[in-house]
């Protein structure tokens, strides 16, 4: 069983109240280190508990030194178990779990769909285009920590004038400089919420 770091670095935050991270670990100077944490996170998941006891004491671990990144792993634990969402926790689980293993992201993606479809598949049309399309639903809301997770895998590289910009994972925005709203988005379709969406509106409809 892999050791955990979760656990290996809260041992030396409480012995000394400072810690050491793995290379692996630290947050990027542009982008963000989000698929090696989470796998991070399961494997304490698997060896203790869903509640993660040593980010009650840790100070927030961030994934990304870009000033518009504040994002930690805690915020990305906390989107994990999150009871308000009417997606189930061990749904939520397997989902994001998917999204950090496969060969692909299209094979990721492929895993994920018959997770999401059950939630979505009894609805209709009008129904089913209005859940997908609102930014803030319970299906939406996974489809935009998708959308992080298969950017970093596909390695989508974001124009030095823009900005990503996040107060609350998952939800993000595009900007220029100038804290302008931008419309600049990845070229690969499945690293977008949108398309995401499309995408199981049309496996619904066929």
């Amino acid at each position: 069983m892999d050791e955990s770091v979760i656990k290996r670095i809260h041992a030396e935050f409480k012995d000394t109240k400072k810690f050491t991270l793995p290379d692996s670990l630290l947050p990027f100077e542009k982008g963000y280190n989000l698929v090696s944490w989470v796998k991070e996170l399961f494997v304490y998941y698997r060896a203790e508990e869903i509640i993660v006891r040593p980010f009650d004491d840790l100070p927030g671990l961030r994934l990304s030194n870009e000033e518009g990144l504040t994002v930690t792993i805690q915020d990305v634990h906390k989107f994990i178990i999150n009871d308000l969402n009417l997606i189930s926790l061990e749904t939520r689980k397997k989902v994001i779990g998917q999204a950090v293993s496969g060969a692909n992201v299209q094979e990721a993606w492929g895993n994920i769909v018959p997770l999401l479809l059950p939630f979505i598949k009894n609805l209709d049309k009008e129904t089913l285009m209005e859940e997908l399309s609102w930014k803030c639903g319970p299906v939406s809301e996974i489809l935009w920590a998708l959308s992080w997770i298969f950017m970093e895998r596909e390695q989508v590289e974001v124009p030095d004038d823009i900005l990503m910009v996040c107060s609350r994972f998952p939800y993000f925005q595009w900007q220029a400089k100038g804290d302008i709203q931008s419309m600049w988005e990845p070229e690969e379709p499945i690293c977008r919420r949108e398309w995401l969406a499309l995408d199981l509106y049309n496996r619904i409809l066929g």
